[in-house]
Formats: C-alpha cells, structure tokens, sequence
C-alpha cells in the first residue's frame, strides 16, 4: 500500500509549502490512528474508537437499571441486581462461603505486567436482611495485583496473584486476613489476560486452577520443575502438593464439572468448549508441542458470537425448570451473552451441542467474566462492564479502561424463593449428609467440601455411596466428600472396584492413581478392567497405567489400546502415557503388539504409525 502523492499526481500546478505540511500531517494522524498510539485515546473525544473485535463504538455506559431493563432472557426468567458500583468495581473473580456470601476479588491494575505490590483487593459481600441485595461491604485483604482466582474453603482463602497462589486467614474473626501464606509461586504474568484464574474446588478434593498460553510459567516443589504455559494445574489443600492435571488449548478461563466428575474449560480465540482427562495433551493456540505429541481436540462442531469466552459453569438446580438444568453456561465477552451448551456422551468422552443464549445484554460493555449458582440456586453472573474488553485496548489506551463500574447480578425464575439465612459450617454432620441429595446445587457443593473438610461422617457417607438402590447422583455426592477427607484405605477403593456401577468403578481406579499405590489385590483388579465393556472404566485404566507404582503399565496400555475399539479419545491419552516408555522399552511394547489382532483393534491401529515413528527416532 503506498500513501501520498508525487507532484506530478497533483496536475500541474505548484503546491505552496504550506499545502505540503498539512498534507504530511494529516497522513501522520491517518496512520497513528490506524496502528494506535498516542493520538488514540485523544481522538475518542470527536471519534469515538472501535474496540478490538467490535464493529462499532460501544457507547455510553448504562445504569444497571437500563442495562438490565435492555437484558434478554427466556421467559419466565427475569434480571436482579445483587450489587454494583460504587460498592463493586472492575470484579474478576468470585466465590460463595459457606453462609452465602460472595467473595469478589477486585482489580484497579488491569492491566499491569509487572509484579509487586498493587491497589487490588477481595471484597466480601453479604445480604444482612435477605432482600436478594447485598448491603454490607468488607475489604478482607488488599495489596494485591490483579487477582484472578478465588476460592473459600480448608480454613481460609485461596487467591491466585501471580506470580503466587495465595492463602489468606483471619484466624480473630473480624472479616480481615491476618495471615498470609504463599502456597506455590512461578506462574508468569507475560500476557495479563492469561494469569492463573478460575480456582475451584474438584470433585476429589483438589483445588484447580488454570494458565493461558502466553504466560510461561515455571513452579518448583518438592525437587520437582514444572515448566509450562496453557494447562490446568491442581493443589492438594492439605499437602500443598502441585501437580499438572493436562496441557493445552488458549487462554482458557473457567473450569466446570459435571455430576459424574469430568471436567469442562471454556477458552478463547480457538474452539470454545473442551473435556478434559487427566494427561491429555490438548491443541495450542500457539506455540510448540512437545516431541510425538497426539494431540487432542475440542468436543464442539459450532461456535456462539465471538471466539471470546469468560467462566464456564455447569448448572444443575431445582431453582429452574428441568429444561434449563444439566448444562454448560458460558460467558461471552464480545458477543455480550451467557451461551449455553448441553453435552452428549461420546465414547470415554462428549459432544457439545449449542443450546439458545440464556441472557443477552444488548450492551457492549456487559462483559460475563464469572457465573456461579448462588446459596438461592440461581445462576449468578459477575459483570468486569467496560467498554473495552481486550488487550489490544488495554494497552493502546490504559487510561480508557473504566476503572469505576462492575456489577453483580443474579437471573432468577418467577417467584423463586430467595435465599434463607444459612451457616453450613455450623451444621452437623447429619445434616450436612442429607442436603448431598437435594435440588439445590450451591448447598450440594458446600456440603461436600465441609464435609471432606471435617473428615467426618464416614459412615453415614458409605451408606448413600454403596447403596445400589439410591439415586447415582446422590452416590457421587456422597463420593466427592469421601475422597476429600483422604482417608480411602485399600479396602474402600476395592469396593469401588467392584461396584455394579461404572461411573464408579471408574472413581475406584482414579482414587487409586491419586494415591500413585494399590495394594497387590487392587492392582489385580485394575488389570481386570480392561476386560470391562464401560469406556469411562478403560480412559482411567489408560491414565492409572503409569501413576499406580507396581502395575505392568506397557502391557495394560496395550490391552486398553486392543480393546477401546473406535473410541475418540482413549487412544490419543494412552500415547501420552505410552510414548515416554517407548525409547527404553520398545521390544517389550513389540512383544505386547503380536498378542493382539491389529485388525479387530481399531485403537491399537491407530497407534502404530506413531509408534513406528517413535521407536525409529533418535534415541
């Protein structure tokens, strides 16, 4: 492209001096405008800028009362406020305790790069008289620099402030931290849309997290270096232990689970919607993978607005009719929505399937950065609400980003009652047994971190979780608090081993990969499981192949191969566990091979290039 004419594309006619100045100068705006820089922000004034990936000036901000008079939801669905600015600004991340309040943590550095000390904070916000909005605000901890995870739970607060994951205490009671320890630190902060965001709590009792592709990050523990970039990670809350969980996808920001304990991440600028196993090596944005990688890909065929989502949560309660339960919502940054999807089996994995938006803003600046259930049962939504929703913005125009607003608001169907007082952490452990089996998804939750908290009710646990005749959701329940309070011995996991049930039989071959050992009897039976027809069984056989000490892991990820048939994704999990071990044990790998029919092994057929390759590589 070529700018600015010659003299003789003029005419003829000689050009003053003057005519020659103001020409160079106004191609010089053109082009500072057209790359940004510092006439930007100045330019807003007369020409309202286009943010990044919009396609037209976003406008004024909006009260929240308009802004929520303009929201779109299904009928019979209707928008609350539960708290906004000046009380709530520039929201990231949030969390319910155990007496229904919300924990939001703050951030006025956005977008900061640099670390140290920062203006940022976690707030605490609570309804004192149950009208549904929140009227008591209380900072609990400051200091920080762009907070970008939160989680309550094991005595204290979780925060993710890179370059650490944070614990805060207030061991006096007076809503204030009063201690501060830093769990695990390493996490980068070379792309400030890609931090370590999204904690929350899994169904074995881990603490998980997630990295974006851009933040190389680097956690020492233990004698241990993890090196990586996109990735869910996991923290034992009681050993701090750190782990890598899988690697892969973007900037992934929300990480869900469903009621049989898979997990889901949303992400951005690639495909929106991810399962993702334990080991799994997922596509990349960008950047390098590592050497014989297979990678694995999105479980979804369709896209909602734009490619730019924010938190993912899995909804499942009797606040809302049936049709709106059991699926995925998603914020949708410049689409200005809440997307829902709904997942389909698929083999040892699932097929996302769009569903009709659940709210839709009509407003550029609404931008869904976290969506929870709330202790009522109804979808929360927290509300970042600045014009600018990228980067590219943030850096072009610093002072443009609205530092002033957020919002937090709750969709509530009809009459749906608000949200009795409540103090879970007070309830006995009786009590706490039997909300496992209600309707309501938040106290569900709750009630099973608390549980695994105490260590307690073991008993009544087993009841519900080795009782065939009871609901398979109420059975799950009753196994997330069971695997949280770490005291599965042998004999327990064996029963799950042998339940009728494979979800279950499943768990029992996950709990003992957790542990890394199994007592020569379960080591038998998870040697077994490759005979059993449950895909789910077959995907954590493949993943227990090589963390169970004492299991045979070249011949078992062969017979899981010879026996998965057409699965979508167990081949590609038993080659990330495979490929390491081939280098120093290709002609056993070899030997396993020729006791199998390649021909009625669809899976082992497609692993056997990529063995070639490998076992041919240099060593």
């Amino acid at each position: 492209m070529r700018i600015g004419l010659g003299a003789a594309e003029w005419g003829s006619r000689p050009i003053s001096p003057i005519v020659r100045v103001l020409v160079g100068l106004a191609t010089t705006v053109f082009l500072i405008r057209l790359v940004g820089g510092p006439f930007a922000a100045s330019a807003r004034a007369d020409e309202p800028a286009i943010p990044h990936n919009q396609s037209r000036p976003p406008g004024p901000a909006l009260s929240p009362r308009r802004a929520i008079e303009k929201m779109v939801v299904p009928e019979g669905f209707h928008v609350e406020l539960v708290a906004s600015e000046p009380n709530l600004v520039n929201p990231v991340a949030m969390a319910f305790d155990e007496r229904g309040r919300v924990w939001v943590a703050e951030s006025l550095e956005y977008p900061r790069m640099d670390a140290g000390e920062g203006r940022d904070r976690i707030k605490i916000l609570d309804d004192t008289d149950g009208d549904g909005t929140a009227d008591k605000f209380t900072i609990f901890a400051e200091g920080f620099n762009i907070p970008s995870g939160i989680a309550v739970g094991y005595g204290g607060v979780w925060v993710a402030n890179s370059p650490d994951i944070l614990f805060l205490q207030d061991t006096d009671g007076d809503d204030r931290a009063d201690r501060r320890e830093v769990v695990v630190t390493g996490f980068g902060r070379a792309d400030t849309h890609e931090l370590p965001n999204s904690l929350t709590w899994g169904p074995d009792g881990f603490l998980y997290g997630l990295n974006g592709v851009f933040n190389p990050s680097r956690v020492e523990q233990g004698g241990r270096t993890f090196e990586f970039t996109c990735a869910l990670f996991r923290i034992d809350p009681r050993t701090r232990a750190f782990e890598l969980f899988a690697e892969g996808t973007s900037n992934p920001w929300g990480v869900a689970w469903d009621p049989w304990g898979s997990a889901f991440l949303s992400a951005c600028v690639i495909d929106h919607l991810w399962h993702i196993a334990e080991t799994g090596y997922y596509h990349r944005q960008g950047g390098p993978y590592p050497p014989f990688t297979w990678k694995i890909d999105s479980i979804v065929a369709h896209t909602h607005q734009k490619a730019a989502y924010c938190g993912i949560h899995y909804f499942d309660s009797d606040a809302y009719p049936e049709a709106f339960r059991d699926r995925l919502f998603m914020g949708n940054i410049h689409g200005n929505c809440v997307n829902a999807d709904v997942l389909h089996r698929n083999g040892s994995t699932y097929r996302g399937e769009p569903a009709p938006d659940f709210l839709t803003a009509n407003d550029a600046w609404f931008m869904p950065v976290a969506q929870k259930t709330g202790p009522d049962g109804c979808l929360h939504v927290l509300d970042w609400y600045d014009r600018y929703h990228c980067y590219q913005d943030a850096r072009r125009d610093p002072e443009g980003i609205d530092r002033l607003r957020g919002r937090l608001y709750r969709i509530r169907y009809g009459d749906a009652p608000r949200a009795a007082p409540i103090d879970l952490g007070k309830e006995s452990d009786e009590q706490l047994v039997a909300r496992l089996s209600g309707g309501n998804g938040f106290l569900r939750e709750t009630a099973v971190r608390i549980l695994a908290e105490r260590r307690s009710a073991s008993d009544r646990l087993d009841a519900v979780l080795f009782d065939g005749g009871s609901p398979l959701k109420n059975r799950m329940t009753a196994l997330w608090a069971r695997l949280g309070q770490r005291t599965c011995d042998d004999a327990w996991i064996g029963r799950l081993l042998a339940d009728d049930e494979p979800a279950l039989r499943a768990w029992g071959v996950r709990a003992a990969g957790n542990l890394r050992t199994a007592s020569a009897a379960n080591r038998d039976k998870i040697v077994s499981l490759v005979s059993d027809r449950s895909p789910d069984v077959l995907l954590q056989v493949a993943i227990a192949a090589r963390k169970v000490e004492g299991l045979p892991a070249i011949p078992l990820l062969t017979s899981v191969l010879a026996a998965c048939g057409d699965d979508p994704l167990i081949p590609r999990i038993v080659w990330q566990n495979l490929h390491p071990l081939l280098k120093d044990h290709g002609p056993e790998f070899l030997a396993e091979v020729k006791k199998h029919d390649l021909a009625k092994s669809p899976g082992l057929k497609q692993v056997m290039p990529r063995a070639t390759d490998r076992l041919l590589a240099p060593r």
